[in-house]
């Protein structure tokens, strides 16, 4: 295993549990809204009367979603659904992250030119695809619940890194393709 390879491999497979452990957390806060919804309450000055507390929805601002309605009271079911918004984005980030790693380790023995590296490649870029469009989807969801207050910000970045990375299955199918012909030739 080259240098390079196994800090990438190491990076990956820690990023995909810290993302596990967090979406674990986020998790156990739903539960919590669930069991005991009593115990959830607004505590920063930003939630006092005549204002709306504003999170940022899980995996790195793909949105933002408003908690708290007019008078500074959390609104529950805004809340139930970030931290479910909040459980799959995180899970999707880990999921991209382990398919990362997986791909590392694919490669080390041979070529990156494998058909199962191409299947994770392309998973990589439908997963950064779907991220933001979860976050749209509970930014939609919440409307229903604050209306007709509607706060929508769609990091655009991912979903072109998303096409960029299907873009990039495309060559190493390619070179899939070369291999294969390569062999036939020896």
């Amino acid at each position: 295993m080259k240098g390079k390879a196994k800090a990438g491999y190491v990076l990956a497979r820690i990023a995909e549990v810290l993302m596990w452990i967090s979406a674990v957390f986020m998790a156990l806060g739903f539960l919590v809204g669930v069991v005991a919804p009593e115990a959830i309450t607004v505590t920063s000055g930003a939630g006092a009367a005549g204002w709306n507390v504003a999170v940022p929805l899980a995996s790195g601002a793909l949105g933002r979603m408003d908690i708290t309605g007019p008078d500074g009271e959390l609104m529950m079911g805004s809340y139930m659904l970030y931290t479910a918004t909040g459980v799959i984005e995180l899970a999707l980030t880990a999921l991209a992250f382990r398919r990362i790693w997986q791909i590392i380790k694919l490669s080390w023995g041979s070529t990156p030119f494998q058909r199962p590296v191409v299947k994770k490649v392309k998973q990589i870029g439908w997963l950064f695809i779907a991220a933001p469009l979860v976050a749209v989807a509970a930014s939609l969801a919440n409307l229903v619940i604050s209306w007709p207050k509607l706060s929508i910000t769609v990091d655009v970045s991912s979903i072109i890194t998303g096409v960029i990375v299907l873009a990039l299955s495309q060559i190493f199918a390619y070179g899939v393709k070369l291999e294969d012909d390569m062999e036939g030739l020896l």
